[in-house]
């Protein structure tokens, strides 16, 4: 690129913004289009032939506009709606749908026993340094080997407020810290 196309892109990058603002997109963003704006306007910086007496901002509009549609078409092009039924190009002679790669959330996770028996172990070693209230309060807290409830709801249950029950909670996580540190020490 001569240093008088570069001059010529410089001095009319607002022309680019301008014109850019006249998109609307949900996808692209405004600094997008004038990016896509500005390439359009480097080709017509490239072909521009200043002795023919036309304006360079004349000429360089359909470069510029073109480059915006193409991109807001090609985006909008990339985000079509599939059914869940429909073969996807993975590879070739394939029968994937949207439905075999979607995740089942509700199916156990393979490793999800032997993390959960792991971690259960290891709760129980360290479990017996809180007392009966703050070991109530994490269980019913975290789910374990209880249903999961909400502070509020485990302060219902131990007629406690649940500032008190955040309070009990805390203390409780910073015993079951400092006992799994002392722990790993020995261990």
């Amino acid at each position: 690129m001569t240093k008088e196309q570069e001059k010529l892109i410089t001095a009319n990058m607002g022309y680019v913004v301008t014109l850019a603002r006249q998109y609307k997109s949900d996808f692209l963003s405004t600094d997008d289009l004038v990016s896509e704006g500005s390439i359009g306007m480097m080709k017509a910086a490239e072909k521009y032939d200043p002795t023919r007496g036309k304006p360079f901002v004349t000429f360089a509009a359909p470069y510029i506009r073109r480059s915006i549609e193409a991109a807001l078409s090609k985006v909008e092009s990339d985000t079509e709606v599939r059914s869940t039924d429909e073969s996807l190009p993975i590879g070739s002679r394939n029968n994937y749908t949207l439905l075999n790669v979607l995740e089942d959330v509700n199916a156990p996770k393979a490793d999800h026993h032997v993390e959960e028996s792991s971690l259960g172990e290891d709760l129980q070693r360290v479990i017996g340094v809180l007392n009966e209230r703050e070991q109530a309060v994490v269980r019913h807290f975290f789910g374990i080997g209880e249903e999961r409830l909400t502070m509020l709801e485990i302060g219902n249950a131990l007629g406690l407020k649940r500032e008190r029950v955040r309070q009990i909670r805390d203390k409780a996580i910073r015993k079951l810290h400092k006992a799994a540190q002392q722990t790993e020490l020995k261990g």
